[in-house]
């Protein structure tokens, strides 16, 4: 959508210095609407927050993000920029439409290339700092407003039931009892995970689209919209998930998990409890995901196809997940 002058006008007011500034539409993702926006010195980026988001949940990313900003960092974070009045969530109303919005400073770089070996170890460099920086952030996860990825039956409001995932999905009599068998066994052991295991806030979509970088080194992150308190290994696994994709599609699989892995770990250790929990947390890492898609195909956000797709990634992948373990912890 295009923004009227009216809309304009009212966030000019509230930042003076966008007065004449020129605005274009950008891909925001799947939640949020994006723009570009130009003015005669510098570039920003206004986000128009979904409706689904909650000011809460906006409230603590911008904490989140305000805290980051204090720290050193060898990248760059997308601190809201406050108004004349030091607000950074702003509230637009018009006869057509109540809006939710944030100004964000334009970061530098380019999307990390998955193909190349450099990036791949910046990247897992760069989320060990994250990670060592953001220990002390909600230390104890009273702040977070996101539900955890090992609470099943609350990634998505439409999948309230996990053990229906397979039947959701009509998949074949053999992936239905494979995927079922998984999911009973992972209601069943998330608890001692939880017990067990290293917990902070993480970032929650450490992915290449969220990655910049310039001459191989991460210079931003960015969408710290679902950062939240929870396992510090699934963060790192939904990030090599993306990251490194699967040995039947990536010639050199083995050598971005052996990459992201040395980078990681220059910054934070993986503990010996975590590497042996990398297989469950890794199945727990994709049911969650797909129990999320699972969700959207319900909304028709989604493709069958690429939830279908998903869930026989993650079935084959089983086999490989003794090998998988030994890349990360050597």
């Amino acid at each position: 959508m295009n923004l009227s002058q009216l809309e304009q006008e009212i966030i000019s007011d509230r930042w003076s210095f966008l007065d004449n500034a020129v605005y274009t539409p950008v891909n925001g993702g799947t939640s949020n609407t994006v723009y570009l926006v130009d003015t005669a010195t510098a570039q920003f980026i206004l986000k128009f927050y979904s409706p689904t988001v909650s000011d809460s949940q906006i409230n603590y990313e911008h904490s989140l993000l305000r805290i980051l900003q204090q720290s050193s960092l060898s990248f760059k974070i997308p601190a809201p920029i406050p108004t004349q009045d030091n607000q950074t969530l702003v509230a637009i109303e018009t006869k057509q439409q109540n809006y939710r919005i944030a100004l964000l400073p334009k970061l530098s770089g380019k999307t990390l290339d998955r193909q190349n070996d450099k990036q791949i170890y910046a990247a897992g460099l760069t989320l060990g700092e994250l990670h060592h920086k953001l220990i002390l952030f909600d230390s104890n996860g009273k702040l977070a407003q996101l539900p955890a990825w090992g609470n099943l039956s609350k990634i998505h409001h439409l999948i309230q039931k996990p053990q229906n995932l397979p039947q959701i999905l009509n998949l074949g009599l053999e992936e239905e009892l494979l995927l079922r068998k998984m999911v009973d066994r992972l209601i069943e052991i998330v608890p001692c995970l939880y017990a067990d295991l290293p917990q902070q806030t993480i970032h929650a979509d450490y992915i290449s689209a969220n990655i910049l970088v310039e001459e191989n080194i991460v210079a931003g992150i960015l969408d710290f919209e679902y950062a939240t308190y929870d396992l510090r290994l699934l963060d790192f696994l939904g990030s090599l998930a993306e990251l490194a994709s699967v040995p039947w599609r990536c010639t050199n699989f083995k050598d971005r998990v052996r990459n992201f892995s040395q980078g990681y770990q220059k910054n934070m250790i993986l503990n010996s409890l975590e590497i042996e929990a990398i297989p469950i947390v890794w199945q727990l890492q994709k049911i969650s995901t797909l129990i999320y898609w699972t969700g959207c195909l319900l909304e028709n956000k989604a493709q069958r196809s690429h939830v279908t797709d998903a869930v026989m990634d993650t079935l084959k992948f089983q086999s490989y997940l003794k090998d998988f373990t030994k890349l990360i912890s050597m």
